[in-house]
């Protein structure tokens, strides 16, 4: 896998990860404000069904109160209308509208609410009906032309004789809904054949009905439903949650993206500076090439770590490259004349045989052989032959071109190589070359130095030994014709 993969990959894998971590905790942040908020509906939920159940304990319990009294009792068998009434209105309050005392054929003895309202036949109101046929009633009725929870009980002389009932009842209205719902953030809606009330205009969401064990017999389709007035906070709620789930995606991909076209840039540029590299490892480059090519990466628009690197691989390289042109010297040169040595020259004249017959030139050469050198040696020490060499040398090197290859060939021989020089050119120098060496003062050698030199030059069918050879041959000639003089190939 390749680096920018690699890097891709296992940075992803950590987003990835510390963003599912993310989501995870949003998600257990969010379940746990959805627990906490349906604890709260519950709660509330639970506190409306008590408010509801005490407000029909109150009325039972008023009932019951007045039934007990004897003084009740004595007002109904006696129609004490007025008694009745002073009786009732003490227990009139904001749970109990409408107290009323009913002898057993149905009419009304007193109404607690309305003092002067009394008399009038309600035996046909199913309450009525229950309550003399089942003792008690519990439930939703007519009473007085309004909805009302009504609970009314049979009266009885001496807890046996039934003499009459008392009904107790709260009207069903939107104070009545208020004061269920009071404090909380849920709503109640009554529905029924005749009319319909909400605490809210809005429709109630998750409703339920309350429950509570009523009697509607003559009131279709009776019921109390709760339910939220409004899912702001919830909606609020998951809103925020799919914000941070949204904006940790656009996150992801921004990061994503950002680390993609930011290991392209720096990635493309290291790149380059390692090709550099496998290209001189596999030969495809030179020394010299890699520094061109390093020398133009520090130029161009890289980042300030790429630049140094570059930098530092173009020292590197320059300091090989001067390595390898000391080893390439040393390798070529003849450490006592500084000439170039008989490999050098075996590689000069291969190079200049190629290019004659390439490009249909000529060249000469001349072997140079100092005469009597080991007299020198013998008579004066190797210290003093030495210093003939490297003196002679340093003579024939001022007489040359500066395209002229000299060299030494082996002890006191030398090969000189004249490119673009006619055998009558070569003779000239070759000459020019004897006679300044003949006629040259050495400073720790007292006698004159001669040397014999011999000339060929190309032909087209020439071998470095055919060419050698005829030079190497006219030298032995100006040897044996007394030395110290020039002899050209036959």
């Amino acid at each position: 896998m390749k680096l920018y993969n690699k890097i891709l990959f296992l940075t992803i894998l950590q987003l990835v990860a510390i963003f599912i971590f993310g989501i995870y905790e949003i998600q257990s942040l969010y379940l746990t404000q959805k627990t906490a908020f349906d604890q709260k509906n519950l709660i509330q939920s639970e506190m409306i069904q008590k408010r509801f159940e005490e407000k029909l304990e109150v009325l039972q319990k008023t009932a019951q109160i007045l039934i007990n009294s004897q003084e009740v009792i004595t007002g109904i068998i006696s129609n004490d209308t007025d008694m009745l009434y002073n009786w009732s209105k003490l227990f009139l309050s904001p749970s109990t509208d409408k107290i009323h005392f009913i002898d057993l054929d149905g009419t009304v003895i007193s109404r607690g609410e309305l003092e002067f309202r009394f008399a009038d036949d309600v035996s046909k109101r199913f309450y009525v009906q229950q309550a003399l046929h089942n003792d008690t009633f519990l439930g939703i009725d007519m009473v007085d032309g309004e909805e009302c929870l009504v609970y009314a009980k049979r009266v009885k002389q001496y807890g046996q004789k039934t003499i009459g009932i008392i009904s107790v009842a709260l009207i069903i209205d939107d104070a009545f809904l208020a004061s269920l719902v009071e404090g909380t953030t849920m709503g109640i809606a009554y529905h029924s054949q005749n009319q319909t009330l909400s605490t809210t205009k809005e429709k109630l969401t998750n409703a339920a009905s309350l429950h509570v064990m009523l009697q509607a017999g003559s009131i279709k389709e009776a019921g109390f439903n709760i339910g939220f007035t409004s899912e702001e906070e919830l909606n609020a709620l998951k809103k925020a949650r799919t914000n941070l789930f949204v904006g940790i995606g656009f996150t992801l991909i921004a990061l994503v993206l950002a680390l993609h076209f930011t290991l392209l840039k720096h990635l493309k540029e290291y790149k380059a500076l390692s090709q550099v590299l496998i290209d001189f490892y596999e030969d495809r480059l030179n020394i010299k090439e890699v520094m061109n090519t390093i020398k133009q990466a520090t130029t161009e628009r890289t980042t300030p770590e790429v630049k140094k690197i570059a930098e530092a691989l173009f020292n590197m390289s320059q300091k090989v490259a001067d390595t390898q042109n000391v080893l390439e010297h040393l390798s070529s040169t003849d450490q006592l004349t500084s000439l170039s040595n008989r490999r050098r020259l075996e590689e000069s004249l291969e190079q200049k045989l190629k290019e004659s017959k390439r490009e249909e030139s000529f060249f000469s050469v001349i072997m140079i052989d100092i005469d009597r050198f080991k007299t020198v040696n013998d008579t004066y020490g190797h210290e003093i032959g030495d210093h003939v060499l490297i003196h002679t040398a340093h003579l024939m090197r001022e007489s040359i071109r500066e395209s002229d290859i000299l060299g030494r060939w082996g002890g006191e021989e030398f090969l000189l190589i004249l490119p673009h020089t006619s055998l009558e050119g070569a003779l000239s120098i070759a000459e020019e070359i004897r006679s300044k060496i003949y006629h040259c003062t050495f400073e720790h050698y007292p006698q004159r130095v001669t040397m014999s030199l011999g000339v060929s030059t190309y032909r087209i069918s020439d071998t470095p030994n055919s060419i050698l050879r005829r030079a190497d041959n006219a030298l032995y000639r100006a040897k044996n014709n007394g030395r110290n003089r020039v002899e050209y190939e036959n």
